[in-house]
This record gives C-alpha cells, structure tokens and sequence, in this order.
C-alpha cells in the first residue's frame, strides 16, 4: 500500500487546516516528534496572513511501517481514535486536546490536533511523581464518571464488542503474542512474572469475559501517554494517544497507571492512598463506588497491563527502546499482578 499524502502535504494542511473560519496562507512541515510506535505525530508550521490562528498543529497519521499500519487498522486502533475526538471527548470531562479536522478511511487516517508546545510527555523510564499520578488519577474519574452506566446510548455502538466472540478472540491471539513474547524478551523477563504469564495465556478468556463494562478506559494510562505542563499558561495535564479506548471496568486504567510508572516498591507504599483518592474523585463527580468493589477491580485490573505490554510487543513497530519498554512494563505488570493474587481471583 503506497503511503498516503493526507497529513503530509502542505496543500492537504490549508485546505483542511481551518480555525474561526480561517484557513492557513502557507505551511511548513516542521518535523516528527515523540515516539511513536503505533503512529506518527508531525508538527507543522504555519502562516496566517492577516488573521489570527495557531502558529502550529500537531497532525497524527499512520505508523510508516506496513505492517504495523495494517493491523492497526484492521483492529480498528485508528477508527477508535479518530471517534474519540469526534463524538465521545465531548461526553466527558478529560482534559484531551483540541480537534481541528480530522479523516478517516478504510486504509488512510489523521487527525489535526492543538500543538501543546508549553507541555512535555511523561517518560516510562523515569518514575512519576506524586504530583503527577494524582494529576492522572483525576483524569481517568474526569473521563469515566460522566459517562458512568450510560453506555447503552447509541454513541457507544462502535466500541461494543460480543463477550463470547472477544474472549475467544483474545484467547486465541495472547498464545501467539506470548510466544513472539518468550522469543523477543523472555531472557530479560523476571523468572517469577514469566511463570505467571504462562498461567495467565490459559485463563486469558476467564479474564476478559470476566465482567459488564460500565464506564470507558482509556486502555494505555500511562506516563508516555500524558503531556504535562511546563509553560506558565499551558494546562498540568492532557491525555493522548487514544487508540485503545474501550468500554469496561474504572479502576483498570488506575491500575494500568500505578503498574507502569513507578518501580514495585514504590506502588506497594503508596497505592492504597492513590485508589482511596480515585474513589474520592469518583464520589465528587457524582459515581457512588464502594472501596472493596473497587479494589478487587484494581487487583484484577493489574492483567490489564500484561495484556497491553504483549500486545504490543507484536503490534508495535519493534525498536530497540520499544523492546526494553515492553519489557519493563511486563516486569512491572506482571510483579503487580503476582502481588495481587490476580489469577487467583479470576477464579
């Protein structure tokens, strides 16, 4: 499949780039930035002429590598992005950028987004602070309450899944990516957690079908995925890469969240403090929780990570930071989960 010119050209950026009915005069490509293993993020530079408009854009497109730019879009990864900014980021209260255009096709997608220049990402190799996981635990009750036990409007259709069908299907998938797992990252893995994944690929459909979703996740919470204000004027906080929404259960992305970014030591000292403060956010926000049901859904929530970490050890174009990530998060996930008891509780 030949790459696309959408989000790439400077003819397509003014034609589609408009902002208080103005377009764009001119535009110059200013460069990839992040990581981005699933997709590209592009800043483009751009003039207004006599009107007033954003110096900049950030425009995501697809990944340059075929076959990770196939599966996506076969798994629908960029579809579910692109209505996230589209219809579902007005339902809720999280801090996202700003869409201003968007396209989206059976092969082809991007997404013209707000340039937080002010801002940085957060970095999987460097633990967060205090500061910020509570900045992100009041961005996941900001995303998930005001959509809590709705999820029967019709705006929520695309995302829903058959039970039967997406058990089986993980089911059947997570013995592939486990042994792409053991052949890639298996000598790096900690003896206990590659124990654990083992066990885990032969429960993975008792895991997936365990229960009702009620809220939507944003799937992959996590340091690399928040841009943090540095700027006097730029906001603490805002949520990307929305490629793995999904509906399901709150307290999944809390422990995604805590699973990732801090060391196991450091999680054991402070997450009983960290899912008390979700519990709070949620209560303020209207959604009633209780404590015990959340914990038993933030223990079995830590299968979460494992389950994202081999994923996209397939998925993801593999580099060589690529595969030192997957196998920290896998570390981290799966020494979470162990201390857990999670597949224990599956039963």
């Amino acid at each position: 499949m030949n790459e696309s010119v959408v989000g790439l050209d400077p003819d397509w950026i003014i034609a589609n780039i408009e902002v208080n009915g103005a377009t764009p005069t001119a535009a110059e490509f200013g460069g990839f930035i992040g990581t981005g293993q699933m997709s590209r993020n592009a800043r483009w530079l751009l003039d207004w002429g006599d009107v007033d408009g954003p110096s900049s854009v950030v425009v995501k497109i697809p990944s340059a590598d075929e076959n990770v730019r196939n599966i996506s879009f076969e798994h629908g990864i960029y579809q579910k992005e692109c209505e996230f900014y589209r219809s579902l980021r007005a339902l809720t209260d999280v801090s996202a950028p700003a869409l201003i255009a968007s396209h989206v096709a059976d092969d082809d997608f991007c997404l013209a987004l707000e340039d937080l220049a002010g801002s940085e990402p957060g970095d999987q190799f460097t633990e967060a602070t205090d500061e910020q996981l509570v900045l992100a635990i009041e961005q996941a009750a900001a995303l998930q309450a005001p959509v809590w036990g709705t999820l029967d409007h019709p705006v929520f259709d695309s995302y829903r899944e058959d039970p039967e069908e997406r058990a089986a299907g993980y089911a059947e998938r997570m013995v592939f990516f486990h042994a792409v797992v053991q052949e890639r990252l298996g000598a790096s893995l900690d003896p206990a957690v590659a124990t654990m994944l083992v066990a885990f690929v032969e429960r993975t459909a008792d895991y997936v079908g365990r229960a009702e979703p009620v809220t939507l996740v944003h799937g992959d919470f996590r340091p690399d995925n928040f841009l943090f204000g540095i700027a006097d004027d730029a906001p603490p906080i805002m949520v990307v890469d929305w490629q793995t929404l999904s509906l399901g259960i709150g307290p999944t992305d809390v422990a995604y969240l805590l699973g990732a970014a801090v060391t196991p030591d450091r999680r054991r000292e402070i997450e009983t403090d960290m899912l008390a403060r979700y519990v709070r956010e949620l209560a303020g926000r209207g959604v009633d929780h209780p404590v015990e049901q959340c914990l038993d859904e933030y223990a079995i929530g830590s299968l979460h990570g494992v389950v994202i970490a081999m994923s996209a050890t397939v998925m993801a174009e593999q580099t060589e930071r690529g595969d030192a990530l997957f196998t920290l998060m896998l570390n981290r996930h799966g020494r979470h989960a162990l201390d857990m008891g999670a597949l224990d509780r599956l039963r």
